[in-house]
């Protein structure tokens, strides 16, 4: 009997458990970050119980403040990175630093992006409270970025049926700053029974600092949903759906580690494109695009146009269709 693969909260409780026996940690986030647009969506805490005033005041810096040690930063490197060594021993000169972590008693930050080689699925955050993290914490936290972020992925992009479902959409009605006011049923129904989570704050975060106010959120089940917010009044009102088709291609395309081209010749693939149209409107010869269409069927697992076809819609969006 087949074994189902852990979901994503479980990759990340094992992946901090393993590395906190050689990067201790005072304080450690395993978040999930959307990996279009690198958002905050879901995190798992360890070593202390959540603080929302704690999560509003690192999501404004995130995307209001200028500063070293953004997320984009770290997940550009895919390596590891701590704030005394960005800042050169100066840590004060951070304004995370000045504003949010030392205010709370910790003295250092050490961000870990959690990638598959080209795409970032996740980060990790270890503060230190009285001590420091060294080179051979960053080694040790740099050497897992990828084998935990390619779990990861595997976790957050897992093929089935439910994958994309019909329920309806819900509304969170949210301060400017993030603080839920209100859920309708509908929200309450697609985010389940625990806390709101810090997607909806960070989407908040987002919104007042002028970024695309709209993000991701992954399900334990293989479902994602989706969440965009706009002004209402002097709040926020956050709308969460279920994703919709061509959110969970782009899913499914990072998931398998496309390149641009690749991508290109799938696209024309889904459209029942030939090799030679494929190659005049790509702009390639048709060996090559034969080449990027056998590199197609080994990354999918298949060996022919039809079964590619058929991967693409019964693993992915058959539970989108009324009796799928």
């Amino acid at each position: 009997m087949p074994v189902e693969p852990p979901d994503h909260v479980a990759v990340r409780r094992r992946a901090a458990a393993a590395l906190a026996r050689t990067v201790p940690a005072d304080l450690a986030v395993w978040a999930v970050l959307d990996p279009a647009t690198l958002l905050w969506s879901d995190c798992v805490l360890v070593g202390g119980e959540r603080d929302v005033a704690l999560e509003n005041a690192v999501f404004d810096n995130e995307y209001r403040v200028p500063d070293v040690l953004k997320l984009t930063d770290v997940a550009a490197t895919g390596r590891a990175a701590g704030l005394r060594s960005a800042t050169a021993g100066d840590p004060a000169s951070s304004a995370r630093y000045r504003e949010v972590l030392a205010p709370r008693g910790f003295t250092d930050e050490l961000r870990v992006p959690l990638h598959d080689g080209r795409t970032t699925w996740g980060a990790a955050v270890l503060l230190r409270a009285g001590g420091v993290f060294t080179g051979d914490d960053l080694a040790a936290a740099s050497a897992v970025a990828r084998p935990v972020g390619e779990a990861l992925r595997d976790a957050l992009v897992r093929t089935g049926r439910d994958l994309v479902g019909g329920a309806p959409a819900g509304t969170v009605l949210t301060t400017v700053d993030g603080r839920v006011l209100d859920l309708s049923d509908d929200a309450r129904a697609l985010l389940g029974p625990a806390a709101v989570p810090q997607v909806v704050q960070a989407v908040a975060a987002r919104h007042a600092a002028g970024g695309p106010a709209e993000g991701t959120l992954p399900l334990t089940d293989g479902r994602w949903l989706s969440l965009r917010a706009s002004p209402l009044g002097g709040a926020l009102a956050v709308v969460v759906e279920e994703v919709r088709p061509h959110q969970v291609a782009d899913l499914v395309v990072r998931s398998r580690g496309l390149t641009p081209r690749e991508r290109e010749v799938l696209a024309a693939l889904a459209r029942g494109a030939s090799n030679r149209r494929i190659a005049r409107e790509c702009g390639m010869s048709e060996y090559t695009v034969l080449d990027h269409v056998k590199k197609l069927f080994a990354k999918f697992g298949v060996s022919g146009r039809g079964e590619l076809t058929a991967a693409l819609f019964f693993d992915h969006y058959a539970g989108s269709h009324p009796g799928g």
